[in-house]
């Protein structure tokens, strides 16, 4: 019996009914369980009380108290070390395996599944760290990945592996994905560029802090100099941080399409040339902190950005990995998907992802298929069946055989489908034809009149100037149109409903006609949901969808208008034209995320829209 002393604030708290471990629901009469501090906890399967144990037993039960997310289901039945035998073989262990040779060390990286909170990574680290023969072992939890040193002679790879899966996280050899390695190399260096803005951006506000205040006389002429020159310096590096912007600015102008970085390109590269002015001749104002600030807030949200798209990809990858039947003996292997063929036989266990498309051979389970159709309800399956992958087994192992792999399977064709669709057409660019040309236009004709036209001293005229061009820059109206048609593609996604061209939706919500009319009008959109009611309801998401667009549109306009109203009449200044121009990508932000939290759907609500 294990047991432990654990603090009652404990960061992860259950229902009763709900398994400890994984926080799935718990069958009747379970007998599953584990005691912990005098208290039964009730477990969902056997593969949660296998785990369990061996996580105390191993002396490891800290991780219930640290951890902050649910674990996923672990199998039911864990392999030993021979279904990672052949990782042993040193043909194979060439393409992933580096060998040291002066310390005779053997490193790799692995794949590693199942990891939600750092406390996995403490876990997995841990528990490694345990086995004699190992040196040294690393989670990388952006990435997923466990990179592990080990003495050859004393422990092998298979081993590691059968550690790793007895504690609920399955493992292989790392392979770069050319899509994820490209996502990552982005973040990586946006994640330098912030870093160097903002601490440009602390330095030159230290900076200031030496400088003489109006009306004080100045302490000396060569430290003025050298303060002003100082700088100048920190914003050259800001600079040389903005160079995606600037890109971005030359594609746009390349194309003959003014678009919503062109206005902030432009007061950046005014406001550097003014502040070199400055310095040079001793003449007018430093634009040093503006520069830092704005380009902050930029690369601020693109690095959001970037780290919300890999978490997404990350979140939805399928299984990379099967476990196929062999020879007469029908032992188990765990093997690559690339190594699979059309014809074989795998064994999917309790708590797994079917990995391919295939039929089913001997067993019969409960399959959870919202991944495809969207309903959380599970169906079961039995000999005979066809099964699709990515759906999740959730009582018993299923014999699979194999008849789709890869790209092949039904979710990775309608995947590609619309990839295909939405890179020929970005969402980022529907609405753009309509609104961000002329909002530019307009901005820079109004921002070139008005510094013609006042009689302030050209200090004042150049502030006025590159406030309008930062609160003018249309990045909230440019937002508003994809983020409202991107939170309606999400969950029409989730409801079974995909949609393989940008423009369907927009196509779906101005029908008039019966939801059955108006999915037969948009060939686009398409339904995988056996349930009928989906189709009023996708014409139903879809109208909020559009109308959510509106809104935004509506919110971005306004909260445009009346700070460009402000810098034209001299009462905005920098600082609050970059904290403006935020505070309405967050109003754009927010009326959003009202259409992610959407009411109980009622038939019938579409023809009230």
């Amino acid at each position: 019996m294990a047991t432990y002393s654990a603090d009652s604030k404990a960061m992860t708290t259950f229902a009763a009914s709900a398994c400890y471990h994984c926080g799935s629901s718990v069958p009747a009469n379970a007998p599953w369980h584990i005691t912990l501090n005098d208290t039964v906890h009730p477990l969902c399967c056997p593969g949660c009380e296998a785990v369990a144990h061996a996580i105390v037993e191993g002396g490891l039960e800290s991780y219930y108290l640290q951890r902050t997310e649910l674990p996923e289901r672990p199998a039911n039945d864990a392999l030993d070390s021979a279904a990672w035998a052949h990782f042993d073989q040193p043909e194979r262990q060439r393409t992933f395996v580096t060998h040291e040779g002066d310390t005779g060390q053997a490193s790799a990286t692995l794949a590693v599944e199942g990891i939600t909170c750092n406390a996995c990574a403490w876990l997995i680290e841990h528990r490694l760290n345990a086995l004699d023969g190992l040196v040294s072992s690393a989670v990388n939890m952006t990435h997923h990945r466990l990179t592990v040193s080990w003495q050859p002679d004393q422990l092998k790879i298979s081993r590691l592996m059968a550690e790793l899966a007895a504690i609920g996280y399955n493992s292989l050899p790392f392979t770069p994905d050319p899509d994820q390695t490209r996502l990552q190399n982005k973040k990586r260096l946006t994640a330098k560029r912030l870093t160097i803005a903002a601490t440009s951006l602390g330095g030159i506000v230290l900076l200031n802090f030496y400088r003489p205040m109006d009306g004080v006389e100045a302490s000396g002429g060569r430290a003025d100099i050298l303060l002003a020159w100082l700088s100048l310096a920190l914003v050259s590096a800001v600079m040389f941080t903005a160079k995606p912007f600037f890109h971005q600015v030359f594609v746009d102008l390349k194309r003959g399409r003014f678009g919503p970085m062109l206005p902030a390109g432009i007061a950046l590269f005014g406001a550097y040339l003014a502040s070199i002015y400055s310095v040079i001749l001793h003449a007018g104002e430093s634009y040093a902190g503006f520069i830092a600030l704005l380009t902050t807030f930029l690369l601020l949200g693109r690095y959001i950005k970037l780290r919300h798209v890999l978490k997404e990809a990350l979140h939805s990858r399928l299984p990379v990995s099967a476990t196929r039947i062999e020879g007469d003996a029908r032992s188990e292997r765990i093997l690559p998907l690339s190594e699979l063929m059309t014809g074989d036989l795998i064994v999917v266990k309790a708590g797994q992802r079917l990995p391919v498309d295939g039929t089913i051979v001997q067993g019969e389970s409960s399959l959870n298929e919202a991944i495809l159709t969207g309903e959380p309800l599970p169906v079961t399956r039995k000999v005979g069946d066809h099964v699709l992958c990515g759906c999740q087994n959730l009582e018993n192992p299923l014999t699979i055989k194999v008849m789709q792999i890869g790209s092949h399977t039904r979710i990775a064709r309608i995947n590609a489908q619309v990839k295909a669709a939405w890179c020929e057409q970005p969402l980022a660019e529907i609405d753009s034809r309509k609104i961000h040309r002329w909002v530019v236009c307009v901005l820079l004709g109004t921002a070139a009149m008005a510094a013609i036209g006042w009689r302030l001293g050209p200090t004042q005229t150049l502030d006025g100037a590159l406030a309008m061009l930062v609160v003018g820059s249309p990045f909230a109206l440019a937002l508003a149109a994809p983020a409202g048609l991107l939170a309606g593609y999400q969950q029409l996604r989730r409801r079974g409903v995909v949609v393989t061209h940008p423009d369907a939706l927009l196509c779906l919500a101005q029908t008039n006609h019966p939801a059955s009319a108006s999915i037969a009008a948009c060939p686009e959109v398409i339904v995988l949901s056996p349930r009928s009611s989906r189709l009023e309801e996708a014409v139903y998401i879809a109208r909020l969808a559009k109308r959510c667009t509106r809104q935004n549109q509506c919110i971005a306009l306004a909260a445009s208008l009346m700070l460009l109203s402000l810098a034209a009449l001299g009462y905005l200044p920098l600082w609050g034209a970059v904290v403006g121009t935020a505070v309405s990508l967050l109003a754009v932000l927010g009326n959003t995320q009202r259409l992610s939290g959407l009411p109980f759907f009622k038939p019938g609500a579409i023809y009230e829209s």
